[in-house]
């Protein structure tokens, strides 16, 4: 389901201006008719005031008078009305009620019937002056003032939408410009995003879609790296095998044949273990997301040391493990160090001679690291060869029948990717290999 952001984002803030607008006007609204009471009331009480100091002036006969003519379209709606100290009329405005004598200096509420009337009373010794005024010229100016209100915000609504709309669409501009630049590219073309002006919160987008181009980027050098490795590396073995195939057809006694095929079954291992080595290698390089678990590296060590044992007493090789202490834990990947202590294990015993020994030791220098050692009693590798024996595909002076020159690579690729530093060492008779792990 697709629905458009700036559409949605103009409905919301259309919707909470509207929420906000309504809850202004309704506070707008109870303020005036507040304020509208007491400015009415406080005329009120000034205009019985002014009709005292008058009375006292004018009247000088208790008469009534009663006004026959407007001034004013709203005089009808206003009314005072004068008393003597005899509860008598004297004077009294058109369409004014006879209001009941109410309490003096008072606010009170009366309907005549058909009006409700706001009445002050003011008492004196010779007067009674009320004032009032029909409710309806309040409402109609607190009307009034809202109307007028509303209007303005009415107006201003559509106005204010196509400024949101503007705006919204112009702060786009950089994901339409995100949009055009991954549309145009080639599915080769994994370059991170180059875009000078990011929004704040889409920043994060774009960093998940470089790291994601970087990713894809390394996973397919990886994949091509994989195939031209394999297509060079199995060539050479699988052309053996057709000569050896080729020559056992062709041979004349059972020695010839014995021969050629045993030379058939060398190639099969060395092209089996290549094949093993080069999926172990194209699995650690395309491990993007690691997992990590505590391990212990004693127990780890002790698995591989039966794993190999096999293998090293085909050649009679004196295969321990070696350690002082306890507690040998680190937190790393548990299948990435077994692949890689097994290489390192493993070239030892092929490298050491009949009768040979090779010995594991672990140790713990510093609370905060571990180190593991394998020495063997081979030929060592010369120093101007020690790092060349990490490239890929590289076996050195000493070539071993089912070596792939892999073996080191893995080891250094794994190294890599847990900061695992190693050395190589010439002792005396043998090579000493030491990792230092960092727990």
């Amino acid at each position: 389901m697709t629905f458009s952001i700036r559409k949605r984002l103009l409905l919301q803030l259309l919707t909470l201006i509207g929420i906000v607008w309504f809850v202004v006007t309704w506070q707008v609204y109870t303020d005036t008719q507040h304020e509208v009471e007491e400015l009415f009331d406080a005329n009120l009480s000034q205009n019985a005031k002014i009709l005292l100091t008058l009375i006292k002036q004018e009247i000088v006969e208790h008469k009534e008078i009663k006004l026959t003519k407007y001034g004013h379209r709203y005089e009808h709606k206003l009314a005072f009305l004068i008393r003597s100290k005899t509860k008598k009329v004297l004077l009294r405005s058109i369409s004014t009620p006879l209001f009941p004598i109410f309490n003096s200096n008072s606010y009170h509420d009366y309907k005549d019937g058909k009006y409700l009337w706001r009445v002050f009373t003011l008492q004196t010794e010779d007067f009674l002056i009320q004032t009032g005024e029909r409710y309806y010229i309040r409402n109609e100016l607190i009307e009034e003032i809202i109307e007028s209100t509303l209007t303005s915000l009415i107006i201003a609504l559509p106005l204010l939408a196509i400024l949101i709309w503007i705006s919204v669409g112009s702060s786009f501009k950089s994901i339409q410009q995100i949009t055009n630049e991954i549309t145009v590219r080639n599915p080769e073309q994994l370059q991170t995003l180059q875009i000078r002006k990011i929004p704040l919160e889409i920043k994060p987008l774009i960093d998940a879609l470089n790291n994601l181009f970087n990713r894809l980027s390394q996973a397919f050098a990886n994949e091509r790296r994989f195939t031209a490795d394999a297509a060079h590396e199995l060539r050479t073995p699988l052309a053996g095998l057709k000569i050896q195939t080729q020559v056992a057809l062709r041979s004349n006694t059972p020695e010839q044949l014995q021969q050629a095929l045993e030379q058939i079954n060398i190639s099969i291992d060395r092209t089996t273990r290549l094949i093993e080595q080069l999926l172990i290698l194209a699995r650690v390089d395309t491990s993007q997301k690691i997992t990590t678990t505590s391990i212990d590296m004693y127990v780890l060590l002790s698995q591989l040391i039966v794993d190999l044992t096999p293998q090293a007493l085909e050649k009679n090789i004196d295969l321990g493990l070696e350690y002082t202490g306890k507690f040998y834990k680190i937190i790393s990947n548990q299948e990435h160090l077994y692949l890689m202590y097994r290489n390192l294990i493993d070239n030892a015993i092929r490298y050491s001679p009949q009768n040979g020994k090779v010995t594991v030791t672990i140790y713990k220098p510093f609370s905060n690291q571990l180190v593991v050692t394998i020495l063997d009693t081979g030929c060592g590798i010369s120093t101007d060869q020690q790092q060349k024996v990490f490239e890929r595909f590289y076996r050195g002076e000493q070539q071993n029948t089912l070596g792939s020159g892999l073996g080191l690579s893995i080891v250094q690729r794994i190294a890599e990717l847990y900061h695992i530093e190693i050395q190589l060492e010439n002792m005396e008779k043998g090579l000493l290999v030491t990792t230092y792990l960092s727990k």
